[in-house]
C-alpha cells in the first residue's frame, strides 16, 4: 500500500535506526525505497546489512535531495508516497495513523500526521476540535504552526502528476515549496498525533544544510501573485531570512534579496 521513499546521503549512522523504525511499524503493507545520492561513507554497507526483501536500493550519483526524493517517486510501485529522511525516525504508529486518516477522508490525497524535534525544543500547535481534521487554511496555520515535514507526510502518486515533484533547483526550502503547490491545489488532512522524530543532530543532512540565495525558495517567490494569506506566509519567510542576513553582516545575500522584493516589502 505505501512506497517509502528515504533519500540517503552519508547517514551510516542514523539510516539503520531509520530503516528499522519503517519495519517497526504496526502496519506492514509497504515497501522501502532508498534512493543513495552519492554516499562516500558506509551508507550502503549499513543498508545491505539489513535484511528484509520490501528494501530496494537504487544508486544515482550526487544531485541532491530533491532529485532523490524525485527518484523515489518514480521509482515507487504503489500509489501512496510516505517519506522518510535518512536521520529521522517513525513512531510504531505512523502508517497506521495515516491509514485512519485515509479511512475518514477517503477522498482525500494530501496527509500529514504531527512530529517532534529530536532537541525536545517546544512547538506551537493550534487547539484543534477533533484529533483528526482537515486544513482550511494552510498558510494562514503555518504562520505559527510547523503543519508539515518530510517525514510525516503521505501523498497520492496523482497529486505529482498535477503539481509536479521536488524542485531539483532548490537546496532549502524545496520542502515547502511543494507543501504550498499541493495546498493550493488538494485538501491536506492533520493528524495531531505524534508519530515522527525530525532530527536536528546532523548538521550534514540532505534537506536541512545552509543554501545560498539562488538555491533557496526565497529566489522564485514573486509576492505580487500571492493572495492575502499566502503573502503574509512568504513576507514572514523573507523578513526572517533578512534579519539572518544582517545578524551573519551577510551584506551580499541582503542586497540580493531586496533587489527582488524590496518594493512588495514596504508595501
Amino acid at each position: 500500500m505505501f512506497s517509502v521513499v528515504i533519500p540517503l546521503y552519508n547517514k551510516e549512522l542514523s539510516i539503520t535506526n531509520t530503516v528499522q523504525s519503517v519495519l517497526d511499524q504496526t502496519c506492514q503493507d509497504f515497501e522501502i525505497v532508498i534512493i543513495n545520492d552519492g554516499s562516500t561513507d558506509n551508507s550502503i554497507k549499513a543498508v545491505e546489512a539489513i535484511n528484509d526483501s520490501r528494501i530496494r536500493l537504487i544508486h544515482q550519483e550526487n544531485q541532491g535531495v530533491s532529485a532523490a526524493r524525485n527518484c523515489g517517486i518514480k521509482e515507487a510501485k504503489f500509489e501512496w508516497i510516505a517519506f522518510l529522511d535518512g536521520d529521522d525516525l517513525w513512531k510504531p504508529n505512523h502508517l497506521e495513523e495515516t491509514t485512519k486518516m485515509m479511512n475518514l477522508y477517503p477522498e482525500a490525497n494530501v496527509f500529514a500526521t504531527s512530529f517532534v524535534y529530536s532537541d525536545n525544543r517546544p512547538m506551537f500547535k493550534h487547539p484543534r476540535n477533533a484529533p483528526i481534521f482537515k486544513i482550511e487554511n494552510y498558510f494562514k496555520e503555518a504562520l505559527k504552526e510547523s503543519l508539515i515535514c518530510s517525514s510525516m507526510v503521505v501523498i497520492n502518486k496523482e497529486c505529482f502528476d498535477k503539481v509536479g515533484a521536488f524542485n531539483k533547483k532548490l537546496s532549502r526550502g524545496e520542502d515547502l515549496d511543494l507543501w504550498a503547490r499541493l495546498a493550493l491545489n488538494y485538501k491536506i488532512i492533520k493528524s495531531s498525533k505524534t508519530t515522527a522524530i525530525y532530527s536536528m543532530e546532523d548538521e550534514f543532512s540532505l534537506s536541512k544544510g545552509k543554501s545560498n540565495y539562488h538555491q533557496s525558495i526565497l529566489s522564485i517567490i514573486n509576492l505580487e501573485d500571492k493572495k492575502a494569506d499566502e503573502r503574509k506566509y512568504y513576507q514572514r519567510m523573507l523578513f526572517n531570512r533578512i534579519k539572518a542576513d544582517i545578524k551573519a553582516f551577510d551584506l551580499k545575500e541582503l542586497l540580493l534579496i531586496l533587489l527582488k522584493h524590496n518594493i512588495n516589502l514596504i508595501r
